[in-house]
């Protein structure tokens, strides 16, 4: 057997353990680990010299009880193995299950290596073990698992799989159905799974794969692994469209365009296709997956007798210390809210606020009840016009073909510069948009007075809108947009 290199001086700063088991059993093993770890690999082999050290434990799965040996999820308990570690040489032919946990020592986190601990684990095994093993994988519970094997995966496997990455916001979903849809009408293979592009887990991402496309597809989460494994599987994936979505984002100006366009030449090439040609059939969907009750309580909120606006005031999430984080600062300030809802109250127009929560307590009053993600989609649509910043009001309002007005702060039409890259990529609503940019990049920046200036010449039909996908070409020409 040929030799694989030792760990680098990094292994020293936690345990390593090795399960041997029988392949035969592997699917009902792996799923019986996944209830006390999801911090392994799996490595098939006949004999594992990677860190071989006094850190090191080896196991045979059919004389260790796992619920004794892990003290809780991810926990080892170190008294219990000790107990039970056995010597590798005596295991044989052996596949083997990989796993490591950081450390108790606290002395280790005076080192500049704790922090990248399980960085530097996967590097050194993603630099050592493909020079004496091919790369596979395999899925259990739609989990990804690496594989590290003697033998090459048979391409029998890779012609029956296909991995689709979507990019993971609420509205990006509306903005690709089309696409994605025809995509999957026009393919053979017998398992798709959809990944989350932003490689974490994103509850609304779930239930946006399971509400569009349902059981055409499986939905692939990989988000518990570290960067370097991920990057390696990435690396390697037989199918090119994962790099093809990631490069639509780093395109010069001359190359770029909006995400819909590009997104369409990634899956489905340069033939032509209507971008909102099977909307009806995810409208459908939506109708059917919201509840009654919710139903009910949207239909209060819309007055047929006037003109109803939908406001997206502010996106972002709050973290566990009820810290409000708005990716890409994309939230209006309290006061030119304010003035805009009682503007738009003065004037007897209907304003739902489309928010559920806020991020003060003063604009808390005006929110909506918490709806699903289907029960928000079925409220936009009853709108006349939607005004927001950019996230998924506006991009769910262009589904269903309803005017809207968008606020840039950080981000334009243009270009992304949310982060210190410059990403050239229109992420505007595909149709029936104006947009209001802010020069200085600051959303306060956009006074109440010239967003309700822009829904009164709405009201008054003064206000065109392109029907078609507006393009990159459009916004750079200025169409149906303003500075501020």
């Amino acid at each position: 057997m040929r030799q694989i290199k030792h760990a680098t001086e990094y292994s020293k700063y936690g345990n390593h353990y090795f399960i041997a088991y029988d392949k035969k059993r592997e699917q009902k093993i792996l799923d019986e680990i996944l209830r006390y770890t999801d911090n392994f690999v799996i490595l098939e082999t006949h004999r594992i010299e990677l860190f071989e050290s006094k850190n090191s434990f080896y196991f045979d799965y059919n004389d260790v009880k796992l619920d004794s040996l892990f003290i809780r999820y991810n926990i080892i308990n170190i008294s219990y193995a000790e107990q039970n570690k056995v010597d590798f040489k005596t295991a044989g032919t052996t596949n083997y299950i990989y796993f490591y946990k950081i450390s108790d020592n606290l002395n280790v986190f005076k080192h500049n290596y704790v922090e990248k601990y399980d960085s530097c684990i996967a590097k050194n095994m993603i630099q050592n073990i493909p020079r004496h093993f091919v790369f596979d994988k395999i899925i259990i519970n739609n989990i990804i698992f690496l594989k590290f094997s003697d033998k090459s995966p048979t391409n029998e496997y890779v012609k029956k799989l296909k991995f689709l990455f979507l990019i993971g916001g609420i509205g990006d979903f509306f903005i690709t159905f089309s696409i994605v849809k025809e995509y999957l009408n026009n393919t053979n293979y017998e398992n798709i799974y959809i990944v989350n592009f932003n490689i974490r887990k994103n509850s609304n991402f779930d239930y946006m794969v399971k509400l569009a496309y349902g059981s055409k597809v499986k939905l692939l989460n990989y988000y518990h692994y570290s960067d370097d494994f991920l990057n390696y599987w990435l690396a390697h994936e037989d199918s090119s469209l994962y790099h093809k979505t990631i490069d639509m984002f780093y395109l010069p100006k001359f190359k770029a365009n909006h995400m819909a366009m590009l997104y369409k030449k990634v899956l489905i090439g340069e033939r032509d296709l209507n971008y909102y040609k099977y909307n009806d059939i995810l409208k459908g969907q939506i109708l059917n997956k919201v509840s009654n009750e919710e139903k009910n309580y949207i239909n209060s909120l819309v007055k047929n007798t006037a003109i109803n606006i939908g406001l997206q005031y502010f996106s972002g999430v709050f973290n566990r210390d009820n810290k409000f984080i708005s990716w890409g600062e994309k939230k209006w300030d309290e006061k030119n809210t304010n003035e805009f809802i009682k503007k738009c109250k003065d004037s007897n127009i209907n304003l739902v606020v489309l928010n559920s929560e806020s991020y003060s307590p003063h604009l808390k009053k005006f929110c909506t009840k918490k709806l699903s993600i289907a029960g928000y989609a079925l409220l936009v649509s009853k709108m006349n016009l939607i005004v927001g910043v950019d996230s998924s009001a506006t991009h769910i309002a262009s589904f269903y073909n309803i005017p809207s007005i968008t606020l840039w702060g950080k981000g334009s039409p243009l270009f992304l510069n949310y982060s210190d890259n410059i990403n050239h990529i229109g992420f505007r609503a595909l149709r029936k948009n104006y947009s209001i940019i802010a020069r200085n990049k600051k959303l306060s920046s956009i006074n109440h007075n010239i967003v309700f200036f822009l829904v009164k010449k709405f009201i008054k039909n003064e206000l065109t809108f392109k029907d078609e996908i507006i393009t990159y070409k459009d916004s750079i020409n200025g169409y149906n947009m303003i500075y501020v």
